[in-house]
């Protein structure tokens, strides 16, 4: 193994212990913590065996395993600027109508302040 082997993957085994940990708390959805405990686990096969992520980009027509991985994140980019996109913008509709309610309810109280 190399140097960066032994650096990366406990650092990703942690990352791993930590989600299993939190399983179920805090924040993240259920599918949003499992999302990522598949990514550590790849991440990790993927430092670990360099030469699977090249025989997978060769049976796709890829060239290199590093190409392979670099066109994975790119899609991944963009799939997540779309999906946050689309949460800010309901969450402007969703401001806009708390204070059209809000506006609506204090003017029928005779509050204008």
């Amino acid at each position: 193994m190399t140097v960066f082997q032994w650096i990366a993957v406990p650092v990703l085994f942690g990352f791993l212990v930590w989600d299993i940990w939190h399983f179920g708390k805090g924040p993240l959805t259920t599918g949003s913590r499992l999302m990522r405990m598949t990514l550590w686990l790849t991440a990790a096969l993927a430092i670990l065996r360099p030469n699977w992520v090249q025989r997978i980009a060769e049976m796709l027509g890829i060239g290199l395993g590093a190409n392979l991985v670099l066109y994975l994140f790119a899609l991944a980019f963009l799939w997540t600027s779309f999906f946050l996109y689309a949460r800010i913008v309901r969450l402007r509709q969703d401001i806009t109508e708390v204070v059209r309610q809000l506006a609506i309810s204090q003017a029928r109280r005779g509050s204008s302040s």
